[in-house]
């Protein structure tokens, strides 16, 4: 996955950041751009798809940024 392939479905999911610009650098929580019920849909949107397991993600980082998500999705990419 790439980061463009992650923003896009995020904003896919979320209809309300379409147009905000968002990139790969942004944390989702701290930043507020997700509250943290749709922080929690969608990490387990990316868990049902099979990119990432969420409680070894937070094991492993305490924020949500775009670009640790990514980083932990490619390398664990099986």
């Amino acid at each position: 996955m790439n980061e463009t392939n992650l923003i896009n479905s995020l904003k896919k999911k979320f209809k309300h950041l379409k147009k905000r610009k968002i990139n790969i650098n942004n944390d989702l929580s701290q930043e507020l751009i997700l509250d943290s019920l749709e922080l929690m849909e969608f990490m387990l949107y990316l868990e049902k798809r099979k990119y990432l397991n969420f409680r070894e993600y937070t094991k492993k980082h305490n924020d949500f940024k775009l670009s640790n998500i990514l980083k932990y999705i490619n390398d664990n990419k099986k």
